[in-house]
């Protein structure tokens, strides 16, 4: 009888242990979604215009468009292609930015937008989820995919200022030339720079655009960038000489990395 007994307390204590493990299970578990919780609730607000955090965005994603010299369908596509894949692979948050190359001022700088990628979804536990969505595809997806059409469908112009483009376009977008963030920046263009500060039509060179004090006017706004050159290729100036001042042009400022590849049409 004495065994018996003995034998039902033995038997009791399994799932007193049980209980015990499955309490703690799920403590655990509500301690965790609860943390998720307090967390999201926790992050800045989003300012209404940008779409970015009110303590900033997480990084930079400039893309400057050059179609001052003739750009065919194939290229456009291109281009269009891969600029796309960079914004989706871009972290939520990334300060997402575009302009173009022209010698018309005025149309350089109304070419200029501006918008913060926000997330595409959210946990149904700390948001919602076809809220979210709808911002993601009515406020930036959509306005973005417009103005890059309108960039895309610019004409050709008489003259590429394009180091005059590219230093206007980093000095508007907010927080570039101070922010301590990942600064990435492309360049869709021929690089051959046409204007009355330098051409290469005209013979000029690095040297040249040295001796005219072209260098003590940089402004080092790429100071820690990587850049992508998404390359038209052009036959109408020297390779050896465009490649050659690009190189030297990127060193001066600073750039970390300098990617290329090459829009054909063929």
């Amino acid at each position: 009888m004495a065994r018996r007994r003995r034998g039902r307390r033995g038997r009791g204590v399994g799932p007193v242990v049980l209980g015990l493990s499955l309490a703690i299970v799920a403590l655990a578990a509500f301690g965790a979604i609860g943390w998720v919780v307090f967390r999201e609730s926790a992050r800045p607000g989003l300012d209404v215009a940008s779409l970015c955090p009110e303590d900033g965005p997480a990084g930079h994603l400039a893309v400057l468009l050059d179609t001052t010299d003739p750009v065919s369908t194939t290229q456009l596509q291109a281009a269009r292609a891969r600029i796309d894949a960079m914004i989706a692979e871009a972290p939520d948050f990334t300060r997402v930015s575009f302009a173009t190359v022209s010698p018309d001022a005025g149309l350089r700088a109304d070419s200029i937008r501006s918008l913060c990628k926000p997330p595409a979804d959210v946990s149904a536990l700390t948001g919602n989820p076809r809220l979210v969505a709808a911002r993601y595809r009515d406020e930036f997806l959509a306005p973005v995919e417009g103005h890059l059409d309108g960039l895309l469908a610019i004409p050709e112009a008489g003259a590429s200022p394009i180091m005059e483009a590219l230093a206007e376009f980093l000095t508007a977008i907010p927080g570039f030339a101070t922010d301590e963030i990942p600064h990435r920046v492309v360049l869709v263009t021929d690089l051959v720079q046409h204007s009355d500060a330098f051409s290469f039509y005209r013979g000029g060179d690095w040297q040249s655009f040295e001796a005219a004090g072209g260098t003590a006017r940089l402004g080092r706004a790429l100071d820690g960038a990587e850049v992508d050159v998404l390359r038209l290729p052009r036959v109408a100036a020297p390779r050896e000489v465009v490649d050659d001042f690009w190189v030297r042009y990127f060193d001066a400022q600073g750039v970390a990395r300098v990617r290329t590849a090459t829009l054909g049409d063929l």
